[in-house]
């Protein structure tokens, strides 16, 4: 009678050491994106239970965001080590790639078709100038544009090699400015005031558990 809780335990634990490893094998090739994913998986976390979205959806966009750039692991090791931000055509195509790689790398693995749609469509923008597919507006899932306000927002307030980060004020107004035409306006509203009540995610706060 006890046989139904115990496998969906051991199920939950087979994903999460699924999305372990498969962080872990990005970080070997990248530990910038490697925390860049945990912090955009709980940013997205974050914004999908502010929005009220069911249990079920936001462990999805969870998950999606933790993965969402899981095809940068079949970059060239010319994109890692860049630090311009002027790109050539070939690494351009490179990266516009990523997307549907990491779409391809998860189809096997058994995770939900919305995760797999929230990694391949988390560039697509509200005015249909992202990639890979062109998607506007309704079109790009909704999981998708949650994923890509917080992978704008971490991406903008962290350290790159090629650009500083931007303190708090700055990141709302760059937020702002791409609000109706990469992002939907109703989201970044709703994350502005969630960063604004509880916080930014730090680094270390982010960082994997390796004391279990």
């Amino acid at each position: 009678m006890f046989s139904l809780p115990h496998v969906h335990l051991s199920r939950e634990l087979e994903e999460e050491g699924k999305l372990l490893a498969i962080s872990q094998a990005l970080g070997m090739r990248d530990k910038y994106t490697e925390g860049h994913g945990r912090r955009v998986s709980l940013y997205a976390e974050r914004l999908a239970r502010r929005l009220g979205l069911s249990e079920k959806d936001i462990e999805n966009i969870r998950i999606g965001g933790m993965l969402h750039d899981i095809g940068k692991i079949g970059f060239s090791n010319r994109i890692f080590s860049n630090e311009e931000a002027a790109l050539s055509k070939e690494m351009h195509d490179e990266i516009h790639s990523h997307p549907l790689i990491g779409r391809m790398i998860l189809s096997g693995m058994n995770f939900h078709e919305s995760v797999l749609d929230y990694v391949c469509y988390h560039h697509e923008r509200v005015d249909g100038k992202g990639y890979p597919s062109g998607l506007c507006n309704e079109e790009i899932p909704l999981g998708a544009r949650i994923i890509s306000v917080a992978d704008c927002f971490d991406a903008m307030t962290t350290d790159r090699p090629y650009q500083g980060r931007k303190n708090l004020p700055e990141a709302f107004v760059a937020l702002n400015r791409m609000s109706g035409k990469v992002l939907f306006p109703r989201l970044v509203s709703a994350f502005i005031e969630e960063i604004r009540e509880n916080g930014v995610i730090s680094e270390t706060s982010a960082l994997p558990d390796t004391t279990r």
